[in-house]
């Protein structure tokens, strides 16, 4: 048996940037990882030079993931996508999408008025002039004109991934599509580059990390928390971050009714996603587009980033799913019919495919019956336990929300780690 200060289950996102925190604090860490690499959905895979990640991902410039990659040095090489043509499809017509102060003042079928009331509610977001914490984005949408607020309600869909405008917490919501107004990076080389360097800063931060090593359980002792799994020689540790999905966290520790309660509230944020890689491009005006009455996404990502070998292309195609909604095949055909909608001929190119079932996009999304709250970091009846993840904390979805609950879960760790030397010290010296 080895005794260790921090076992982080979970070689993700959040389980690396908390690792590279606690380790950095002088604390002996160990990353526990089941697959072969780190990464978890950030891992990027590779065919014929064309980078597929595991659907579309945009990297928020003013985000926390990337305040964490700057702060741990991680190495962003990426390009803002720019929307100038980008196509709002709408009753089955191409419209202008308007994403700034041209396209609005062309864009249809909005009216004169429609267009006054549009310019007027991003204003009002980009000032952050609102206040609906605990209430639904339909509340917010609800004011404005139909047509404004179908554009509200795609655009929120669009940056938190939620097609459930009547639970997302409108605050919440509205700050992600705020942060958005300052920016997205398409990743060069996709976001498996990202995972790479998080992985090497950890480990130069002192971390230890063990691929291929799947635990099974965290058992509470006298001490701090038994780490076991098949194969994998037990670690006593002093505190456990948890940075797996909900249900493993739940089933891995089966003493913890706080925690129990906190898995059975979240509800995962799913899509549908059709990557494609053509070996070019067969219309290149169309690089982008948005459903409106319908919640699907087009986007060639290969425009902005390198993620395929020239002329060649990358395509994601997808399709939103709502809460509790099961994939079907009939979503599939959907997204290849919209694909022969901006880019005929395409099967003709098609070089790679990649069919995303029910991906889990987030383990959770801030709903306004927790006014926008997601589960906490440290779980009440189970000292040295923290939790990370994109199900966890009140800062940032998706991503962000991963690095901020991992760096806030690495300071928790380093008070606790605190007050229990000056607790053993006084004890001592007693």
């Amino acid at each position: 048996m080895k005794s260790v200060d921090v076992a982080v289950v979970g070689g993700g996102v959040a389980g690396l940037i908390a690792a590279h925190d606690t380790a950095r604090m002088g604390l002996a860490t160990v990353i526990f990882e089941a697959g072969s690499a780190c990464g978890g959905r950030a891992r990027t895979r590779v065919q014929e030079g064309f980078h597929l990640n595991q659907g579309p991902h945009a990297l928020y410039v003013y985000g926390q993931f990337r305040k964490a990659l700057d702060a741990l040095r991680v190495n962003v090489s990426g390009h803002r996508p720019q929307f100038r043509a980008a196509i709002a499809l709408w009753d089955g017509q191409r419209h202008p999408l308007p994403l700034d102060p041209e396209s609005m003042q062309r864009a249809t079928p909005f009216d004169d008025l429609d267009r006054l009331e549009l310019v007027k509610t991003f204003g009002e977001i980009a000032q952050g002039a609102y206040d609906y914490a605990g209430q639904p984005l339909t509340a917010f949408a609800g004011r404005l004109r139909p047509r404004v607020a179908n554009m509200i309600k795609t655009l929120t869909r669009l940056v938190t991934y939620v097609h459930a405008p009547e639970l997302i917490d409108a605050q919440a919501a509205l700050n992600q599509l705020r942060l958005s107004f300052g920016g997205v990076l398409y990743i060069d080389g996709g976001w498996g580059v990202l995972a790479a360097g998080l992985a090497a800063s950890a480990t130069a931060a002192g971390a230890t990390i063990r691929t291929q090593s799947s635990v099974t359980k965290v058992a509470r002792q006298e001490v701090g928390w038994m780490v076991s799994g098949p194969g994998l020689e037990d670690h006593l540790a002093s505190t456990v971050v948890l940075a797996v999905a909900p249900q493993n966290a739940a089933s891995l520790v089966g003493q913890s009714p706080d925690l129990a309660a906190v898995v059975q509230r979240t509800k995962p944020v799913r899509l549908m996603c059709l990557d494609l890689g053509l070996s070019n491009l067969p219309n290149p005006d169309a690089t982008y587009a948005l459903g409106i009455d319908q919640p699907t996404y087009f986007a060639v990502h290969s425009t902005i980033a390198r993620l395929a070998p020239s002329p060649a292309a990358m395509v994601h195609v997808a399709r939103y799913l709502a809460p509790g909604e099961s994939p079907k095949p009939a979503h599939f055909d959907t997204l290849e019919q919209l694909t022969d909608l901006l880019q005929p001929g395409w099967r003709d190119v098609e070089v790679q495919r990649q069919r995303l079932v029910g991906i889990v996009v987030a383990h959770d999304f801030p709903s306004f019956h927790a006014r926008g709250r997601r589960g906490p970091i440290t779980v009440q009846d189970a000292p040295g336990l923290f939790l990370a993840g994109d199900w966890i904390g009140a800062e940032g979805m998706l991503s962000d929300a991963s690095a901020a609950s991992a760096r806030a879960a690495a300071l928790a760790i380093g008070e606790y780690c605190n007050q229990r030397t000056s607790t053993a010290v006084i004890n001592n010296d007693q």
